[in-house]
């Protein structure tokens, strides 16, 4: 079913809880309204997108889910809890952020090794050796890669370090933000593949952001559209490709991914 314009997607009381729960959320910096009365859910084992242009506030929706913005209001729930504005400690077990630069996001003076020990030892979790040997290869990267610092990797190599960065703790919700924007194309399908097979294997739910309405399609089964700070519709993905959508925005959206893949088939 779509949901569109004032048709909020509303979250009912009745039936399980989701996995990620969002009712009416806000967000403002300064004077600016950056979220306004944003909401949706995501059951246990889905995966689910936030797309839009840049600005439209996708990104600081995973900000607040993943405990990086305290500054909100609304209702927010995280495996049927109430998610706290200064979370403590063992929420970052279960939830875990991938971030939209590889490049940026691991420290330049630290070995791989020490990058993905260092979770492990905030959290006091031990057998790291194993752990640390099991993540790389879960990411398609053998021992080889431990004593390695970041510089020596490639741009795919470095994001799938970030996955297993993510995933070392075992948590049951991966936020994605923008994970394959910075790749090149070639490279972006094997690290999609990548995160469809660990979601399965580990039965992860996952909230995914990104303007690329084609990458969103290729991981979520449903979609939000957000623009200025509002879902403006919520959609199946076989049902947006079909209709294109019933928000102007949404249409635009998606008669825009459609040019790119046509250019891209000609190419």
């Amino acid at each position: 079913m779509l949901r569109t314009g004032s048709e909020k997607a509303a979250m009912p009381d009745n039936g399980p809880a989701p996995m990620i729960g969002v009712e009416g959320l806000n967000v403002r910096f300064g004077s600016a309204h950056v979220l306004k009365d944003v909401s949706f859910r995501v059951a246990a084992g889905e995966s689910y997108g936030l797309v839009g242009e840049s600005g439209s506030g996708k990104s600081t929706v995973l900000r607040v889910l993943s405990g990086l913005n305290p500054s909100w209001s609304g209702r927010v729930g995280i495996a049927g809890a109430a998610l706290r504005h200064r979370p403590p400690k063992s929420f970052f077990r279960q939830v875990q952020m991938v971030f939209q630069d590889p490049f940026g996001s691991l420290h330049p003076r630290m070995t791989i090794d020490a990058i993905l020990a260092e979770p492990l030892a905030i959290h006091g979790i031990g057998d790291a050796d194993r752990r640390i040997e099991r993540a790389l290869a879960d990411v398609g990267l053998d021992g080889g890669f431990r004593f390695r610092y970041p510089h020596q990797l490639s741009g795919g190599q470095r994001q799938r370090v970030a996955i297993a960065r993510a995933l070392i703790l075992e948590p049951s919700v991966l936020l994605l933000d923008e994970p394959t924007s910075a790749l090149d194309v070639s490279i972006q399908a094997e690290v999609l593949n990548l995160l469809q097979d660990l979601k399965s294997r580990r039965d992860l739910t996952m909230l995914l952001v990104s303007h690329n309405l084609a990458v969103v399609g290729h991981m979520c089964g449903r979609v939000g559209v957000m623009n200025r700070g509002v879902i403006v519709e919520e959609a199946d993905i076989a049902e947006l490709r079909e209709t294109g959508g019933r928000n102007p925005y949404t249409r635009e959206l998606v008669a825009a991914s459609r040019r790119v893949s046509l250019g891209a088939g000609a190419a």
